[in-house]
């Protein structure tokens, strides 16, 4: 279940209504399924490689193999903030649900820091020890759990489009997509990156169709995958060092200029054997009383989640790309 899907059993209409923005607002926490936990962490099993299959001859002797598997641990992280409802707007205003307008704006935020941290969580000069793991990192750390960096060179997952920078073309996104075990179901880029792979697909006479999410959200596809553009992917990512792109020292609000010009895109499978959320409780909202220096009533909106990679094929990215060179 996603987590407007998880809300429905609560029956709580404010909880259901604030899910229900997260998820229109964004396509990719509309598709990411939610595993409930308890407690404040789950270990859990990635798969690294399969078990082996074999055929026998009659009465044969037969060998074992079992799949390889590392114990990884997310944290759930405490994601959320205060809003105050101002009681004169709410009892002058008796065709207009304050405090539902006001939980709806605050939910459409929470929904974009979420889709930020779903990339750069624990990631680049920004992030923060709070945060849970952004994909970056997962992928990151599907070389070992300790590793920082986007390495092409030891892992499969991290797609290089050059040993430094080259322009995006359509081999490019089929490597990434194939990257992705069982398979991919869906992309995320930039705009940029998008209208980039629009050019491509016009040139190749094969334009980008388009279709909607069940939330109405019309969505770009290409090759059957729909492409969710994440506004927090910037093309302003540095250059590779010999094909190595050193994710920790990005710096979101470096200016975009000659060596900083390439961004980056995803290919991910999500599920229990895929890119997972994880959570305790969903969404939770609280009365956190009379605000005393001013006459309003504050709610908190919060969520205590995190992100899992239960297979070591279940994500890829596409580094060094970008669409013209500057």
């Amino acid at each position: 279940m996603n987590i407007a899907q998880y809300e429905y059993l609560n029956q709580d209409e404010l909880k259901i209504g604030v899910a229900e923005t997260i998820v229109k607002e964004s396509p990719l926490l509309a598709a990411l399924p939610m595993l409930e936990v308890a407690g404040n962490a789950y270990k859990y099993d990635m798969e690294l490689t399969e078990a082996g299959i074999s055929f026998y001859e009659t009465n044969g002797t037969w060998g074992e193999s079992t799949p390889t598997v590392e114990q990884r641990t997310v944290n759930l992280a405490i994601v959320g903030g205060d809003v105050d409802v101002d009681q004169f707007r709410q009892q002058t205003n008796k065709n207009q649900n304050v405090e539902a307008t006001v939980m709806s704006l605050k939910a459409k935020a929470l929904a974009n820091e979420l889709e930020k941290q779903f990339i750069f969580g624990r990631t680049c000069t920004q992030s923060s020890e709070k945060q849970y793991k952004g994909l970056l990192r997962i992928i990151a750390g599907f070389e070992t759990e300790a590793t920082t960096d986007l390495d092409s060179l030891n892992n499969s997952q991290v797609i290089k489009a050059h040993a430094t920078s080259a322009a995006l073309t359509l081999d490019m996104i089929d490597e990434l997509i194939d990257a992705v075990r069982p398979a991919a179901d869906f992309l995320m880029m930039s705009r940029r990156m998008r209208r980039k792979l629009n050019s491509l697909a016009r040139a190749a006479g094969t334009n980008l169709t388009v279709g909607q999410n069940e939330w109405g959200k019309f969505i770009q596809i290409y090759n059957e995958l729909p492409i969710y553009i994440n506004d927090h992917i910037l093309n302003n990512v540095p250059d590779s060092t010999t094909s190595v792109l050193d994710i920790s020292a990005y710096n979101l609000a470096t200016a975009r200029t000659g060596a900083l010009d390439n961004s980056l895109i995803f290919a991910v499978h999500v599920g229990d054997n895929g890119i997972s959320g994880i959570h305790s409780g969903g969404i939770q909202i609280e009365d956190v009383g009379i605000v005393q220096n001013k006459d309003a009533k504050r709610k908190r909106i919060k969520a205590y989640m995190g992100i899992a990679g239960f297979n070591k094929l279940s994500a890829a990215v596409l580094i060094n790309s970008l669409d013209t060179a500057l």
